[in-house]
């Protein structure tokens, strides 16, 4: 397929999804959707799993300080820290994967 073709493709999925949203809320969707591929394109990278990999050490670090009872106040403020910063990354993974998802059941 040349590149005709998948702008052709990408044109019918567009019309399709905004057939089925409306044009606005298939805007906002697709806004959505591009910025959260940005965040996983991001995260895929040697840098991104390292961020990763940081966040989680810390966390488990702390953890273990809290298990041996050796923490402090500021071990659990930067055990909240993390834990928020992972959920907050792993609620957009999630949304991102939904939304995929949904884009290819609207529009083939």
């Amino acid at each position: 397929m040349g590149p005709s073709g998948i702008n052709d493709r990408a044109q019918q999925q567009l019309t399709q999804l905004s057939k089925k949203m409306g044009a606005k809320n298939a805007s906002v969707f697709l806004s959505v959707l591009g910025r959260d591929k940005q965040f996983i394109n991001a995260i895929e990278t040697p840098l991104g799993q390292e961020l990763l990999k940081d966040a989680v050490e810390h966390s488990e670090e702390c953890v273990s300080l809290y298990l041996q009872e050796k923490d402090k106040p500021e071990d659990r403020a930067r055990l909240q820290a993390y834990l928020a910063i992972i959920k907050k990354w792993q609620t957009i993974i999630n949304r991102y994967e939904k939304n995929r998802e949904k884009f290819k059941n609207l529009t083939s």
